[in-house]
């Protein structure tokens, strides 16, 4: 690394710290001060989905409006100049819209998919709706409407694509003003009510205008696409829940050609085609071990290894976008770290401000098209994020906002990442969160499993959840047991089929494991989840009887059959092959449900379920309160009406977690 280099990481850390000392110093006298605020744990973050301009002169964000009353949009689109952060334009999103996705098309305009928001255990789900505006908030047009196809509300054009649902899977290179939309096609009608789809498309859209042209079509439903010169050259997708199919073809006159598990292996996703057009790179497992960044031939031939780690999977891949070549890896298991495949200047930016900010994790969250502005990324276990740019011309970071501004990190719990074996000597990962004030040991102790199971997992950074426990004076056991997320395809399978025992054994043993360590009191634990979490919540006491004092079930699987009869993934086919996968059969189900196996269940259950669940539906929690009322035993009991899959307005969350803190200090202390 060169002098000048050096010199320039000193300055970087210099100006950041002016940025954030005064306030750090004003607030660390506090530090030790009374109980956070259980709204501070509550809130929705203020800032999503930055984007930077082409040019670099303006930044676009999702601004979140938590002081908006009911009917009053609570997400705005909005658009500043860049570096003064000068205001340019704002437009309001329906109440609970917001963009999914921001997407620059050229200097001027933006490309804005939307999802609703209904529940905070769930991702924001698409709403079929992609608009395109110019950053002054002029020229707004919709490209795609699902509701709407066919009104004069879908745009001009709606008609000229099929009934489907739409994503965004790239733009052209350079950057023209269009954008590629690909398409999961739905039946024109479809009688029964599921969600399948029957064929999957790709479109190069005028933003401008909405005018498609279809640049890609396969046979296949919900598949992706990987576009290379206007020309859709690989697709790629699953007929179930554990493989993937992938096809190339020469050019758009040719058929797609399915490549051979030979060289797939047991997983294969392609990521991007080089300029080119000759390389293609691809996240790869040969054996359903961590998956590793390859590049290849466009058939798959001539595999070469470019990132990998034994323990963890590659979780992200940073592009130049002058070359469209990747430039470094990330791996998530314990702390964040990375792997930098150039010494070019991205890279060597990127590693001098992770080596200056060692307590966080620092990544590019987007660059102009030349690559001289970067939007910068900070993160850690105590801090939920803070954003800022970054100049290569000059070497110079200017801070800009942060994620979150009412935490303060240096009030957070710090979080530990650790590793243990199971009993049958798989190695399995978790994080402990320890309280502050306290000398972390013998401490009441929450095991916090996460949701899925098939595909999360629990990471380092920070955890609203374990956060608002620990300020509590609780610590918290997170374990990734085997189905999580990050470990490559086999780890997944390893779950399948084993919900109700080995998934369940990780979890009791990564406990094991802190009281062990001495961390936690084995006379004061509590489980707490949500979604799949809320299931081991039930499942806990009755596999481990005596080991728990108390039990919170948040939006959990009490009865696996309603599943299989209401849920939201019952509409589709691969929902329906994931349940008889996974879980197995009726017969099956109902062994591996809590609801019939309460004769085993002995502890006090605070049982928290939104009314209008599609995931988990409401069934769950009130089949489950009618069977504790028969066996009279003892719960507590919150619904909210008009929410879904866990508390997504903010007044119910704040009384979730008031209830959480009571019913903790009755069974665990304070």
């Amino acid at each position: 690394m060169s002098n000048t280099f050096v010199k320039t990481a000193c300055r970087i850390g210099t100006l950041v710290a002016l940025f954030w000392a005064p306030w750090m110093t004003t607030q660390a006298a506090d530090a030790a001060a009374a109980t956070l605020p259980v709204t501070d744990f509550a809130r929705n973050g203020s800032l999503s989905h930055p984007a930077l301009s082409p040019d670099g002169q303006y930044l676009a964000l999702s601004l979140h409006n938590d002081q908006a009353k009911w009917g009053e949009p609570d997400y705005q689109l909005v658009v500043l100049h860049m570096p003064d952060l000068a205001y340019v334009s704002r437009l309001d999103m329906v109440r609970s819209y917001q963009p999914a996705q921001i997407v620059w098309v050229n200097n001027t305009r933006m490309v804005v998919p939307l999802a609703y928001t209904s529940s905070a255990l769930e991702a924001p789900q698409s709403t079929g709706d992609i608009i395109a505006v110019n950053f002054d908030g002029s020229q707004k047009q919709t490209l795609y409407s699902l509701r709407h196809r066919g009104t004069l509300q879908a745009g001009p054009h709606s008609m000229d694509m099929p009934k489907g649902f739409p994503s965004i899977a790239g733009m052209p290179f350079p950057r023209n003003g269009h954008v590629y939309v690909q398409m999961s096609v739905l039946p024109e009608r479809n009688a029964n009510g599921d969600w399948d789809a029957h064929q999957s498309q790709i479109y190069d859209v005028d933003s401008l205008n909405g005018k498609p042209a279809l640049i890609g079509s396969i046979d296949r439903g919900s598949m992706s696409f990987v576009v290379h010169d206007g020309v859709a050259r690989v697709a790629y997708g699953s007929s179930d829940a554990l493989t993937t199919d992938v096809f190339t073809r020469a050019d758009a006159s040719s058929p797609w050609i399915r490549l051979s598990d030979a060289i797939t292996g047991k997983h294969l996703t392609p990521l991007a085609i080089s300029r080119d057009g000759l390389t293609l790179w691809s996240l790869f497992s040969d054996d359903g071990g961590p998956a590793s960044l390859m590049e290849s031939r466009l058939d798959g031939t001539d595999l070469v290894t470019l990132s990998s780690d034994k323990f963890g999977s590659v979780s992200d891949v940073l592009w130049d976008t002058q070359t469209g070549k990747p430039y470094a890896t990330i791996f998530e298991d314990g702390k964040p770290h990375f792997d930098y495949l150039d010494d070019g200047v991205h890279a060597k930016v990127l590693k001098a401000l992770n080596d200056k900010f060692a307590d966080h994790v620092v990544t590019i969250g987007g660059m102009t098209e030349n690559g001289n502005r970067m939007l910068v990324v900070a993160q850690s276990d105590r801090d939920p994020g803070s954003l800022a740019l970054f100049d290569t011309d000059t070497m110079s970071l200017r801070p800009l906002f942060q994620f979150e501004p009412w935490i303060h990190p240096e009030k957070m719990a710090s979080r530990k990442p650790f590793r243990f074996k199971a009993s049958d000597g798989l190695e399995l990962d978790g994080y402990l969160t320890l309280p502050n004030g306290t000398d972390g040991k013998a401490l009441p102790t929450i095991l916090l499993p996460h949701g899925g199971p098939i595909g999360p997992r629990d990471g380092w950074t920070y955890d609203t959840d374990a956060q608002f426990l620990a300020s509590r004076g609780y610590a918290v056991v997170q374990v990734n047991y085997r189905g999580s997320g990050g470990r490559g395809p086999g780890f997944e399978k390893a779950g399948y089929t084993h919900f109700g025992d080995r998934i369940q054994q990780d979890l009791r043993e990564g406990l094991e494991w802190a009281i062990a360590q001495g961390y936690a009191d084995k006379s004061r634990l509590c489980v707490y989840g949500g979604s799949f979490g809320g299931y081991s919540a039930l499942m806990q006491p009755i596999l481990a009887p005596g080991l728990y004092k108390c039990a919170i079930d948040y939006a959990g699987v009490s009865d696996w059959s309603i599943g299989f009869e209401r849920s939201d993934t019952s509409h589709m086919k691969l929902g329906r092959t994931y349940f008889a996968q996974a879980v197995g059969t009726e017969a099956t189900a109902r062994a591996i449900s809590p609801l019939y196996q309460l004769d085993k269940f002995n502890v006090p259950v605070l049982i928290a379920h939104g009314e209008d669940d599609p995931r988990v539906p409401y069934q769950n929690a009130t089949r489950l309160r009618s069977a504790l009322d028969k066996a009279n035993k003892p719960y507590e009991w919150l619904s909210k009406p008009k929410e879904g899959h866990g508390f997504y307005a903010e007044e119910n969350r704040e009384d979730m977690y008031r209830h959480m803190e009571a019913f903790l200090g009755k069974y665990l202390g304070k």
